[in-house]
């Protein structure tokens, strides 16, 4: 390998001896013209930052003095202290920003340990100049690469992080101190008070995710709470968000947050449970719209289901009383509609609708209020429970309630 002529060497030997100012007046230029920079405290500057530049100076004036591209022992320093950059913050654009600052200082140092007046001193520092540059491009090359190798690792951590706390939120698994620690750093306070809203695919999904992605997205431009953040993500078919409640009114926006997504996504079912405290309340929240979406999506899609709303379809659902229910109330009516085509089932639906109002019955029934009473008397006979009786209505209700469930 060719050495350097002698004007280059004393340069580079010149510059060495100054390496103490050289890193002083990086750090300097660092600090004042790199805002991320400036931010970092005392001990990362002098004990990271500054030995880190000066043993690439080091570096470079070797590679100068044997005219030799970047060894890799000093490329992999270089993609170290890359990716500690990545941990302390520091965005990309200003890691670079920086080693353009490096190589700006360095050639400044090269002009001033150089006599102007000296022809082959300058010749030198001009051979030296386009070195320095070069040597730049390379190392620049090689510190992005590492940077954006350690975030995608980095995300990637974050990510599984995310899912593990979102798993174990919803299933009621104990929070280990890592991932309490995590919630905090997404601004989830789990001891606070949450709700779960839940987006449930219709269809399975199969190996194309790309609707469970947008719904993501969706949740994230929708699901706005006023304080704190949520924490959003995908579980097998489903979209599972918890969002932080602080009021009565705030959960009150949430359902309408909701319903608005709800409009936005198709395929998919939408259920919002109750606001519960802690990491339990998150779980309990979770199974209250697993049950509005179970309950909700048997009417269609289009708007969210809150628990609140399916209380009572999820009573009659889970009781063990179901069939006897029906038994007693909708089933004579079924039968006898199928029978002679009476329409029983639909009067009862519509007066029960019209707030049991007859004239309003008959108008949207099209019939005359006395056909009303007719069919009221007739369900009365077929079931034995009087639709003029508070509590008897209340039964003949709850059995069309149930009419869903019929099997």
């Amino acid at each position: 390998m060719a050495k350097e002529p002698n004007d280059v060497l004393r340069t580079i030997e010149r510059v060495e001896q100054r390496l103490d100012v050289v890193g002083g007046r990086l750090v300097d230029r660092y600090r004042a013209e790199i805002v991320d920079y400036r931010a970092l405290d005392e001990h990362t500057l002098h004990g990271d930052v500054l030995p880190t530049a000066q043993r690439n100076v080091q570096e470079l004036l070797a590679a100068l003095r044997e005219d030799a591209a970047p060894t890799e022992s000093s490329l992999d320093a270089l993609r170290r202290s890359a990716s500690r950059r990545v941990h302390q913050g520091i965005p990309l654009q200003a890691l670079l920003h920086a080693y353009r600052l490096w190589g700006q200082v360095v050639w400044q140092e090269i002009l001033a340990v150089t006599d102007p007046g000296e022809p082959s001193e300058r010749e030198a520092a001009l051979a030296v100049a386009g070195r320095v540059m070069a040597y730049v491009d390379q190392v620049s090359v090689a510190v992005a690469q590492s940077y954006l190798d350690e975030v995608t690792g980095v995300l990637g951590d974050r990510e599984a992080m995310r899912r593990d706390l979102l798993e174990a939120l919803v299933s009621g698994r104990p929070i280990s101190e890592r991932m309490r620690q995590r919630a905090g750093a997404s601004a989830l306070d789990v001891d606070g008070e949450h709700a779960v809203v839940l987006a449930r695919s219709l269809e399975p999904m199969g190996s194309d995710r790309s609707a469970l992605r947008a719904a993501v997205d969706g949740a994230r431009q929708r699901l706005r709470p006023s304080s704190s953040a949520i924490l959003v993500g995908i579980r097998e078919d489903e979209v599972v968000t918890i969002y932080p409640v602080t009021s009565h009114e705030e959960y009150t926006i949430l359902v309408a947050q909701a319903g608005e997504w709800a409009a936005a996504i198709t395929g998919f079912a939408v259920g919002v449970g109750r606001a519960h405290r802690g990491a339990d309340g998150i779980a309990a929240s979770y199974a209250e719209a697993e049950e509005a979406v179970r309950l909700g999506a048997v009417t269609g899609g289009g708007k969210a289901s809150t628990f609140s709303e399916v209380l009572l379809d999820h009573l009659l659902s889970s009781s063990p009383h179901l069939a006897a229910l029906q038994h007693e109330t909708i089933a004579p009516l079924h039968a006898y509609d199928r029978a002679k085509d009476a329409q029983l089932v639909r009067t009862l639906r519509v007066y029960f609708e019209h707030a049991f109002n007859l004239a309003r019955s008959a108008a949207a029934l099209s019939v005359h209020p006395n056909t009303v009473v007719y069919r009221l008397r007739r369900i009365h006979q077929l079931t034995g429970h009087d639709p003029n009786d508070p509590d008897q209505l209340l039964l003949l209700l709850l059995g069309m309630k149930s009419d869903r469930w019929r099997s």
